[in-house]
């Protein structure tokens, strides 16, 4: 195993103005909470902001992280084509993607509205996956990302970061995280 956890921070927000400063917040929010782990364990995030499908596909392969994080609204994930539409990605799509590249990829989060039916797909491919139903609100969704991120920084396990991360939450929505059986 490595020594480094890396995050592959996907932000893309293709319907919502002012959606670009609530992902810019989440990535400041996250980046600060790696950093106030104090290095117990070693978190690198790699944010990536609209990715297009090419762009998915080739930081997977470049930076082989532990960790994908989605970021983004609009009930799903939405990638850009060659043309610059934004389309939503299928479940399936991602999970024969994460399927072929998951030696190294072992958590998936999904940290935008109505992604429980995406996780749950990708699930069966990823050690673990969270996902959010019913939808958090932005505040929810930064206080969870960094939560999580602060846990993991500090050497806790997934499961340990996840459960820290929705103490914090209010209880009105909670995230889900599915865990594949043999996991790791």
């Amino acid at each position: 195993m490595r020594d480094e956890i890396e995050v592959l921070f996907l932000a893309s927000d293709p319907f919502r103005e002012g959606a670009a400063r609530r992902l810019d917040e989440e990535v400041r929010g996250v980046e600060e909470a790696i950093r106030r782990g104090h290095g117990c364990a070693r978190v690198k995030l790699v944010p990536c902001f609209a990715p297009g499908t090419r762009d998915l596909q080739h930081a997977l392969m470049r930076h082989d992280p532990r960790i994908v994080h989605f970021a983004g609204d609009g009930g799903g994930i939405y990638l850009g084509d060659a043309s610059g539409r934004r389309g939503l990605v299928t479940a399936r799509a991602l999970a024969e993607l994460f399927g072929f590249l998951n030696e190294w990829i072992k958590v998936v989060i999904l940290n935008g509205c109505d992604t429980l039916p995406m996780a749950e797909a990708l699930g069966e491919v990823v050690d673990y996956t969270i996902g959010m139903d019913p939808p958090l609100g932005d505040a929810s969704a930064i206080l969870f990302a960094e939560a999580f991120y602060g846990a993991l920084g500090m050497g806790e396990t997934v499961r340990g970061s996840f459960d820290e991360a929705v103490r914090r939450l209010d209880g009105s929505a909670v995230p889900v995280l599915r865990t594949r059986a043999g996991a790791r």
